[in-house]
C-alpha cells in the first residue's frame, strides 16, 4: 500500500535471513507515513437489494463512471470488466463480490490523507447515486445472507472458498468490511515497538470501532460479527505470534511465524493457482516448488493469505482491527493510531495503561469484547475508560506535533467525531446501532442506510 517505499519484489528469497534483510532495507528513507483502506458494501435505495458486480447498475458500472467522469485510470481489467483503478498513488480495488475499497496513498500529514478521503467519498457517492446505490460502511453487510450475494468470477475468490470453514469464508469474502490503518516504520526496533503497542490496545480499538451487530436483517449474537468471522474461519492463518510481547521479539520471530504457515496460492503464468497446502513457505524457500524458488513478491502474496489483526508488510504495519464505519468517523482511526504509535512517549503510556496484561489476557479480552463491547471489563475496569484514556493520549500528541492545515488547525481535529462517541455517547457504534434497532427503528434494519449517511 505504500508505493513510496523502495521494494524490490523480484528479489529471490532462499532463507529466513534473506527475508529479514529484505524487511530491514525497504524503508531506506526512514520516512513515516500513514495510509488507510476503507471497504463498504452497496445496496439499492429502492427495495434495498444487494448490489451485484455485473449489469447496467452494478459495481462495474460505478467503476466505469469513475474512469469516464473523474479521471481514474484502469490498472486491471478483463475486457469490459474493471477490477482495479488508480489515480496518482491512490487505488480503488475490489473485494470478493465486487464491492469497492479505497486503498489510499501514503501521507505524512493527516490533512493530506483527509483530503484524499473526501475526494474519494464524494466521487463514489455521486457515481453511486446515478445507479440508485447507497453505501453501507459497516463491519458486515447487514441486510442480506451469503446466498443472496454473488462472488466475482476471479480465480482468487473461488480458491479462497476452499480454505478453512466454508460458511465463514463465504461471509468473509462476500460481506465483511474493514477499516485499516497502515503505519510505516523506520527500522526493526521501531516496527517491533509499534507492533507491541498496537497489540496491547487491540481489544480497546476493536471494541470502539465494532459496527457489525446485524446478520441477514436480524440482530447477530455479536457486536463485532466481522472479527468473529475472520478470526474463526481459518484459525491457523489468523493468529498473531504468541511471543509478540516478549522483550526479545524481533522481525526474525515474526517472519518465522509466516514462513511456517502452509502455502495456498502461487502465481503460474500470470495467474494465481491453488496449491494443496502440503508445504510451508519455509519448505518452498529451502527446496523450491514448481521449478522455482520464491521471490519477495511471492512472500507478500503468502502474507496476504493470512488474516491477522496486525499484519507485517514491507515497511509498514497493517492494523486491521477496526470494522468499517461511516465517512465522518473514518479519519479518526489513522489519527488515533498516529497519535499513539508515532511517538515513543505514548508507547510507554500505553504500556503503563495495560500494565500486566499478558498475551493470553489480551486475546481473551478481545474475544469477550466481540459480544460485550466497551462494557467488557478487565481488573474491574470497563474498556470504555481505557478508550477514553487512549483518545486523550492521542489528542495531546497530535496537538503537540503541530501539523497545521491552511486554517491553522492541527491533526487532532480528526478525533472530534470519535470524542463524541466515547465521551458523550459512551458506547461503540454497534451498541448504538443495537439500541436504535430495538427502539427507534422498531426492528427495521433497513434504517442502517440513513444512519450510515447521517452528517
Amino acid at each position: 500500500m505504500l508505493p513510496r517505499m523502495i521494494v524490490q519484489e523480484d528479489e529471490l528469497i532462499r532463507t529466513l535471513e534473506d527475508l529479514v534483510e529484505y524487511y530491514r532495507k525497504v524503508n531506506w528513507e526512514k520516512a513515516l507515513y500513514v495510509g488507510i483502506e476503507w471497504e463498504r458494501s452497496g445496496v439499492y435505495r429502492e427495495g434495498f437489494g444487494a448490489v451485484r458486480y455485473p449489469g447496467e447498475n452494478g459495481y462495474n458500472a460505478v467503476l466505469h463512471k469513475l474512469v469516464e467522469e473523474v479521471g481514474w485510470h484502469i490498472v486491471q481489467s478483463d475486457h469490459n470488466e474493471l477490477y482495479e483503478l488508480q489515480r496518482g498513488e491512490t487505488h480503488v480495488t475490489l473485494e470478493g463480490d465486487g464491492r469497492l475499497e479505497l486503498a489510499g496513498s501514503p501521507q505524512e500529514s493527516l490533512h493530506d490523507l483527509a483530503r484524499e478521503l473526501r475526494l474519494h467519498n464524494h466521487e463514489v457517492v455521486e457515481m453511486g447515486n446515478i445507479f440508485g446505490i447507497g453505501w453501507l460502511p459497516m463491519g458486515v453487510q447487514p441486510l442480506h445472507t451469503d446466498s443472496e450475494i454473488e462472488l466475482l468470477g476471479k480465480d482468487r475468490y473461488s480458491i479462497l472458498q476452499e480454505i478453512g470453514d466454508p460458511a465463514l469464508m463465504a461471509t468473509m469474502t462476500k460481506r465483511t468490511n474493514g477499516l485499516t490503518a497502515n503505519l510505516s516504520f523506520t527500522d526493526e526496533q521501531n516496527a517491533i515497538q509499534k507492533a507491541q503497542t498496537a497489540f496491547r490496545i487491540l481489544p480497546i480499538i476493536g471494541a470502539i470501532y465494532a459496527s457489525s451487530p446485524f446478520d441477514g436483517g436480524e440482530l447477530a449474537p455479536y457486536l463485532d460479527l466481522r472479527r468473529h468471522v475472520i478470526q474463526n474461519h481459518a484459525p491457523a492463518r489468523t493468529g498473531i505470534p504468541p511471543t509478540i510481547l516478549d522483550e526479545d521479539f524481533s522481525l526474525s520471530a515474526w517472519l518465522s511465524h509466516y514462513v511456517d504457515i502452509p502455502v495456498v496460492l502461487m502465481e503460474q503464468e500470470g495467474r494465481e493457482v491453488r496449491v494443496d497446502g502440503s508445504f510451508t513457505f519455509r519448505t518452498w524457500m529451502e527446496e523450491g516448488r514448481a521449478g522455482r524458488y520464491p521471490t519477495a513478491k511471492d512472500f507478500d502474496r503468502h502474507v496476504k493469505t493470512t488474516w491477522s489483526d496486525i499484519r507485517l508488510r514491507p515497511s509498514y504495519l497493517e492494523y486491521r482491527v477496526a470494522d468499517s464505519v461511516p465517512f465522518k468517523y473514518v479519519m479518526s482511526l489513522p489519527a488515533l493510531m498516529k497519535g499513539l504509535l508515532f511517538d515513543s512517549g505514548n508507547w510507554q503510556q500505553v504500556r503503563a495503561l495495560t500494565d500486566g496484561w499478558t498475551y493470553e489476557q489480551v486475546i481473551d479480552l478481545d474475544r469477550r469484547a466481540w459480544k460485550e463491547g466497551l462494557r467488557t471489563e478487565i481488573n474491574g475496569k470497563p474498556l470504555l475508560l481505557y478508550a477514553q484514556e487512549l483518545v486523550m493520549l492521542a489528542n495531546e500528541k497530535l496537538h503537540s506535533f503541530g501539523r497545521l492545515d491552511s486554517t491553522e488547525t492541527d491533526e487532532s481535529v480528526y478525533l472530534h467525531a470519535l470524542k463524541e462517541q466515547v465521551y458523550i455517547k459512551e458506547r461503540s457504534f454497534a451498541e448504538e446501532l443495537r439500541e436504535l434497532w430495538q427502539y427507534d427503528w422498531k426492528q427495521d434494519t433497513t434504517r442502517v442506510l440513513e444512519w450510515c449517511e447521517a452528517e
